[in-house]
């Protein structure tokens, strides 16, 4: 029978009626000027699916994000507070080990967690090449050997990631989880030699760059001074790694198509955190504000998910987890789990999120909470003493460029208020989580 992606459902005695789950994660992909590059992507999750135009890194930074992403809780319940804190994550309470329990059949392809040596094994997947980041010549653990691969990694993981498809249709009755996971946009920003040259949008800065006023930010932001210019040459070499990554896409559902598994499928598209490329004079990511904050979400599953629908609600990474639980039970099969976020599958939507962002070093902690239309920011000691507050009007100052706390109106009034919801909720866990 033909579906509506333009595949052909398979026909038969199958029982399993649980979703397979594509789960692809980019490496600093921000939510803007990125996915003009990637045709196939475009095609497949912004018109075949929704796109989050609100999503948000609930920690912008590499291994507090993917733990969030892997168990549905903010870091301060999942305790991945930095990059180098991989091993303190529960891998109990991740979702390939649920999923794997409940009979999902499981890989990774690509990062798992910093902090954890390649040559360690994954928990809770059942065939795996993971790697650290980089695009050539890079360590990869393959099914527990170890060994460097000099084909580029993108490529690789995609081969890898196909051929595991594969395999796993062998058992047509079972269901999968397939988590990839390329180094691209992250640095060395090294393109693909077919793709290093390319030609790609040029990008001339936005309201936040060049000569701006500092005066009412913290004192990090207003001492640094990466320009625009230097940020344009790495989002240039940014965009060429992203080619790449489109071809791994399209590459991934050709094979969904000729296995006939797309409209059996939640297939998500996701990037780890934003990047910054000179807002502010601010280059990478760890900061509250937008560019880094905010992210691409795209999900897309035949006859579930509206395709080409721009979803306006706040969501975040936190959701990706309960996303996936609530399509995986859908036959009624599995339990409910006390998830800090909420599945994106339904009508639920929240007035704030909280952003939260620790061990930060030579950057200062901080924690936010950010409505659409307005952001709250405390910036705090290693003791936890407020430091420096900030609060934006992002309908009418989306490039957060004027802090009102310091502009002496009664807009203070609402930045108090502000400040009592983020105490409320700094510490939520559960169904107390926004």
């Amino acid at each position: 029978a033909g579906t509506s992606d333009g595949s052909t459902e398979k026909q038969g005695s199958r029982r399993e009626t649980r979703p397979n789950i594509l789960l692809i994660i980019t490496d600093d992909q921000r939510a803007d000027r990125t996915l003009g590059v990637m045709p196939a992507t475009h095609r497949l999750f912004v018109q075949g699916g929704t796109k989050f135009v609100n999503a948000y890194a609930t920690t912008p930074q590499c291994c507090p994000s993917r733990a969030t992403i892997f168990t549905g809780l903010y870091a301060h319940n999942h305790g991945v507070l930095e990059n180098e804190d991989g091993d303190e994550l529960d891998h109990e309470s991740t979702l390939q080990n649920l999923l794997q329990d409940a009979g999902y059949s499981t890989a990774i392809a690509g990062k798992f967690l910093q902090g954890r040596p390649v040559t360690v094994d994954p928990p809770h997947f059942d065939r795996w090449a993971t790697t650290g980041w980089g695009y050539t010549d890079r360590l990869f653990n393959i099914d527990g050997r170890s060994r460097i691969v000099h084909r580029y990694s993108t490529d690789f993981i995609a081969a890898v990631a196909v051929r595991w498809l594969e395999d796993f249709e062998g058992d047509d009755r079972r269901p999968w989880l397939m988590y990839v996971a390329p180094t691209a946009p992250h640095l060395p920003y090294e393109p693909e030699p077919s793709y290093a040259h390319a030609k790609v949008p040029q990008w001339n800065g936005n309201p936040a760059t060049g000569a701006v006023d500092k005066s009412g930010k913290v004192r990090y932001v207003r001492i640094s001074n990466y320009s625009a210019r230097s940020g344009a040459g790495v989002l240039r070499q940014q965009l060429r790694t992203l080619m790449s990554v489109d071809d791994l896409v399209a590459r991934v559902f050709r094979t969904l198509g000729r296995l006939q598994e797309r409209s059996r499928t939640l297939a998500i598209f996701v990037s780890d955190n934003g990047h910054l490329h000179g807002e502010l004079g601010l280059f990478g990511k760890r900061l509250p504000y937008r560019p880094a904050a905010r992210i691409p979400m795209l999900i897309r599953w035949p006859g579930h998910v509206a395709p080409g629908a721009v979803d306006h609600r706040l969501a975040a990474n936190l959701d990706l987890a309960p996303t996936v639980w609530a399509a995986a039970a859908s036959s009624g099969q599995l339990a409910r789990r006390p998830w800090d976020g909420m599945s994106l599958l339904g009508t639920q939507r929240r007035e704030e999120l909280l952003l939260e962002q620790y061990k930060n070093g030579y950057v200062p902690d901080w924690t936010s909470v950010v409505t659409l239309n307005d952001q709250y920011i405390e910036y705090v000691s290693d003791s936890g003493k407020l430091r420096h507050a900030e609060y934006y009007d992002l309908d009418a100052d989306p490039w957060q460029l004027d802090n009102l706390i310091d502009d002496g109106t009664a807009t203070n009034r609402e930045a108090a208020g502000a400040a009592r919801r983020l105490d409320a909720i700094r510490d939520c866990v559960g169904a107390e989580c926004p």
